[in-house]
């Protein structure tokens, strides 16, 4: 057992310090030293499920490999990798953390390493979505039509909308106005406050296809009535209502879920995930896309920069949060 630093949760958005041994180097792992990690919603989610502080939580990560298993090709010590993680095992709020080397990628070389700990979790959240569950190309230019996403502003909506505009489609979202520059400079077309009604603001237009980064369930009947005969309504989050699926019955409009994480803990096409940020990785280096980082708490992985980073995202914030630095002694 290695001594290795790690943090845990005591309720939602409170950690604490604590020494823990890093688990056995199972064959296709990682170990890796981690230097940056980035905070999600489904951080906050799970954290107020973790009081008793059992799990070390965290996702997105940015680090450096320090060891490896009998069975990983293509990574060598002291390469610099990045990755979501995986709710089956320990998470990145550690300073040495185990990841199965076919849900990671070589990081972004030009990019920080908070830059780059902002992209995994909602760029590979982004492709699935778009891309193995809704099935259009991902090629550059080769998807028409118009996209409506609804919660634009938020860490998946902000490369989503990079990725569909990269993809083909002229993009619309909804925001707050205060963040509507945010979503210009993210590739979207046309800019939607909110708290207006989306059937007035749509007109007579229809769009291809809509996807949802908030819970669709209020919007859902508009939804409907937006979306193109035979289009595709796609969402990222569980749903407090049951959704009147008949709504889209007489139109044939298909409806997709997406879960990251689905993969990993289903143990299935887990090395896509792995192929996917290498993807997204290269787009990142040749400037196709841009990082989504709008707020960075430097100095190191503590319990209060954690915490610090979970109060901003509890808010609402747009783009994402990432602490960096390493974990200090």
């Amino acid at each position: 057992m290695i001594d290795n630093i790690s943090f845990s949760t005591t309720g939602e958005g409170t950690f604490t310090r604590q020494y823990t041994g890093i688990h056995k180097l199972w064959p296709y792992d990682l170990l890796v030293e981690v230097s940056a990690v980035s905070v999600n919603p489904v951080d906050l989610k799970l954290a107020a499920k973790n009081a008793n502080g059992k799990r070390i939580l965290g996702y997105d990560a940015v680090g450096t490999v320090v060891d490896m298993g009998s069975s990983v090709r293509g990574v060598e010590k002291g390469d610099r990798v990045f990755y979501a993680g995986t709710t089956v095992r320990e998470g990145a709020h550690q300073k040495l953390q185990l990841v199965d080397h076919r849900i990671t990628a070589h990081a972004p070389t030009k990019l920080t390493d908070g830059q780059a700990a902002a992209m995994p979790l909602t760029a590979l959240t982004a492709w699935e979505l778009l891309f193995e569950r809704m099935g259009f190309v991902p090629k550059e230019g080769v998807n028409k039509g118009q996209l409506l996403m609804i919660n634009g502003a938020g860490g998946v909506g902000s490369i989503a909308s990079q990725i569909a505009k990269w993809a083909g489609f002229k993009v619309t979202a909804t925001s707050s106005p205060k963040n509507f520059e945010w979503l210009q400079k993210n590739g979207v077309k046309e800019c939607v406050d909110y708290h207006q009604d989306l059937i007035v603001e749509a007109g007579a237009r229809k769009f291809d296809a809509v996807v949802s980064f908030h819970d669709i369930s209020d919007y859902f009947p508009a939804v409907a009535k937006v979306v193109k005969p035979f289009g595709k309504v796609g969402t990222i989050v569980e749903t407090k209502k049951d959704l009147p699926m008949n709504l889209l019955k007489n139109t044939n409009v298909d409806f997709y879920w997406e879960y990251m994480f689905a993969k990993t803990e289903q143990q299935m096409k887990i090395e896509s995930q792995g192929a996917i940020l290498t993807r997204i990785a290269e787009m990142l280096d040749a400037g196709i896309l841009h990082t989504t980082l709008t707020k960075e708490f430097t100095g190191g992985i503590s319990c209060d920069t954690l915490e610090a980073a979970f109060a901003r995202v509890a808010k609402g914030a747009i783009g994402k949060t990432v602490v960096s630095g390493g974990v200090k002694e």
